[in-house]
């Protein structure tokens, strides 16, 4: 908002103040729903005759790709069809107008899985356009066919049989690390090796001791950086014994008290003091190109990269997130236009771009396309990498052959790329989960008040 424009509109309320306390009251209000924070990142005009999206990073993926689409309708549509993306102070400015929006069934018309949303409950009321009756709406030949995308990728978009969240991209759950390392401390890994609950004692029962000097993975985590690698760890450790769908939990089991002790550790004995780390980072962040590149990082320095599968509840699992998805506001008034960019987000060209399998990626952040072609495309652009020698590393490399078949066989995903953020973990159990990594409170204690929040966020 202009600065001479807002100095009337505060000097204003000042002489409103003075008059009467209703009509204070009332302007207040209207400026806080409608204007204090809010800008248009670009020029859209009347963003009533636009679908909308809120942000307060107009710079991430997500914007990219409505930027590249707005682009692309201008030679395809027309205006009416671009997203007016509307961007606030902070993240949760956003988070309040967007509460407040959606309860009086009201709010923008795509909205992103990266919102601090209580996407649980957002999916049983009504809140999503169902996605399979907005392709149903259109002719055959302009249908979106959903069997040409990773079928475990997009189910975990489905919400009672309604497709109500649509992911593009997505990362796999991956460690890497070094086999001088992993030598240095005796430990026994190498490129096909899976980490489960189970068996994470086992493998490293050095790391199960107090007296450590490593870490499990690095605790780094400044005002630059979006994840805390330990806490991400632990908190999907806690998500996978909740089936938010059905409404039950499962710390009460003897399989998740048993493996509690263990997981615990990870947040603990991965501090910034400590003087090395098994792994250095999580890598839920990077593209498939850059972690080839990394592998050609570790051959410059004579170290051979490793990479594991974990940590998932067992041997059998190959286990992913969603690092870009969005969904549609069931009050939209823009079908058509909403349809048109769903089609262009899962098309093979956006997709084979935004993951940077056609030399020039749309964005750094990107791992694995949900679009079945564009993976292809990805797998082949990862075989002709080279190292730092010029030496094609090639798709049958060991690190890459594990790397590509763990992201072949993903069998389970979760909407969340950062866990420890989104609105269950923070908001409903954060408290409990700092009061039992912190603070020290009993096992049984932090069991009991797990299950109780958990079991009010779920039927409430």
């Amino acid at each position: 908002m202009n600065e001479g424009i807002w100095s009337g509109l505060c000097r204003k309320v000042v002489v409103e103040m003075k008059k009467s306390v209703v009509s204070l009251f009332l302007l207040v209000l209207i400026v806080i729903m409608n204007f204090v924070g809010c800008t248009e990142s670009e020029n859209f005009g009347d963003v009533k005759n636009r679908m909308t999206y809120y942000t307060s990073n107009d710079s991430d993926d997500f914007c990219d790709l409505i930027k590249i689409y707005n682009n692309y309708c201008l030679q395809n549509y027309d205006k009416s069809y671009q997203i007016a993306v509307l961007k606030f102070a902070s993240e949760d400015e956003i988070n309040t107008k967007l509460s407040t929006e959606l309860m009086a069934g009201k709010g923008p018309d795509i909205i992103s899985i990266n919102q601090k949303l209580p996407f649980e409950k957002l999916l049983n009321n009504g809140t999503f356009l169902d996605v399979n009756k907005l392709c149903d709406n259109n002719t055959q030949a302009d249908k979106i066919d959903f069997n040409n995308f990773n079928s475990a990728i997009m189910k975990c978009g489905i919400y009672n049989g309604k497709r109500y969240i649509v992911p593009l991209f997505y990362g796999t759950d991956v460690f890497v690390s070094k086999q001088e390392k992993l030598k240095k401390f005796n430990i026994s890994c190498d490129n096909h090796t899976v980490l489960t609950y189970k068996n994470l004692s086992e493998k490293f029962s050095s790391f199960s001791n107090e007296k450590a000097n490593f870490g499990f993975i690095s605790g780094y985590n400044d005002t630059n950086s979006m994840f805390n690698y330990p806490m991400q760890l632990f908190n999907r450790f806690i998500n996978n014994y909740v089936d938010f769908e059905n409404k039950v939990t499962y710390f009460e089991s003897d399989d998740f008290k048993s493996k509690l002790d263990t997981m615990c550790r990870l947040p603990n004995a991965s501090k910034e003091d400590f003087p090395d780390f098994i792994f250095d980072d999580l890598y839920i962040n990077r593209s498939l190109s850059l972690m080839v590149r990394k592998y050609a990082y570790y051959k410059s320095e004579n170290e051979t990269p490793v990479i594991c599968r974990g940590l998932v509840k067992s041997d059998n699992d190959y286990s992913a997130f969603v690092q870009v998805g969005f969904g549609i506001n069931s009050n939209t008034h823009f079908e058509k236009q909403a349809y048109a960019f769903l089609k262009f987000a899962l098309s093979e060209d956006v997709q084979t771009k935004m993951c940077g399998a056609k030399g020039i990626s749309y964005s750094a952040n990107i791992s694995f396309p949900v679009n079945k072609k564009a993976f292809e495309q990805a797998k082949y652009s990862a075989s002709k990498q080279a190292d730092d020698d010029g030496k094609i590393i090639g798709i049958d490399n060991d690190f890459m052959k594990a790397y590509i078949d763990i992201a072949d066989n993903v069998n389970a995903c979760t909407l969340y790329q950062d866990v420890s953020h989104s609105y269950y973990n923070d908001n409903v159990i954060g408290d409990i989960v700092d009061d039992y990594i912190n603070k020290g409170i009993s096992k049984d204690k932090f069991i009991r008040q797990l299950t109780s929040a958990t079991e009010i966020y779920l039927t409430e």
